[in-house]
């Protein structure tokens, strides 16, 4: 069943200004660290040389003005990149008119295997050895009474396992059709109350408030289909 949301709900959810746990997820490990702060160093130098140079000829000049705001930026560019990123991310799905809360049912779930990479090496014998760089993923198949039917495909991970045909799953729909007849977008970003367990491979949603959304949705009588 998908109830749909007014815009105020939609906004909350997907926020505009990411989540700590968007901003964590594109903040990265050590080495991306060390190429955002290699930039803003890169940065801060070259603006602040073309700075002195527009600054000696006209201080002030419109162009020294915007080389000190690029150099101030470019310092600060290791801390907004995630920022940027998760925002840009988040518009993708912004831009849709209208966004729903589904509740559908796990209908089957199975693994399969996507080849990522493939590599070959002449071993001694002079012989060409062919390897293959494999990744296993989760395909969970969700439905509901509508016939409405969408796959989920997640990598593989220990605590995926857990999941069941007859599970619930409460995720968000995308369209641009008020009634849903036609959907855009879904979220990766799907939640298994049964578990308390959110899967995923990015966290598009905004964790707490979409739990209390489900939560008031499921005290509501499951015939009627509310604008929240």
């Amino acid at each position: 069943m998908i109830t749909p949301l007014k815009r105020k709900s939609f906004d909350e959810l997907i926020p505009a200004v990411p989540t700590a746990e968007q901003y964590q997820y594109y903040w990265g490990d050590g080495q991306s660290v060390f190429r955002r702060v290699a930039i803003s160093i890169a940065s801060v130098i070259i603006f602040t040389i073309l700075y002195n140079r527009v600054h000696e000829n006209n201080p002030s000049s419109f162009a020294a003005l915007m080389m000190f705001v690029c150099a101030a930026l470019g310092g600060l560019y290791w801390m907004l990149e995630p920022v940027i990123t998760a925002s840009i991310r988040n518009a993708k799905l912004r831009r849709f008119a209208y966004c729903g809360f589904w509740q559908a049912e796990v209908l089957d779930v199975y693994v399969s295997q996507e080849v990522l990479a493939r590599s070959e090496k002449v071993n001694a014998r002079g012989r060409v050895d062919v390897s293959y760089d494999a990744e296993s993923f989760l395909n969970i198949e969700l439905g509901d009474e509508t016939e409405f039917v969408t796959t989920l495909r997640l990598p593989m991970k220990r605590e995926l396992k857990r999941i069941r045909p007859e599970q619930t799953v409460y995720m968000l729909l995308f369209s641009n059709d008020r009634r849903f007849g036609r959907v855009s977008r879904q979220t990766s970003d799907a939640y298994i109350p049964q578990y308390n367990l959110w899967v995923g491979d990015y966290p598009y949603v905004r964790r707490d408030a979409f739990i209390d959304l489900a939560k008031y949705i499921n005290k509501r009588s499951p015939n009627r289909q509310p604008q929240i």
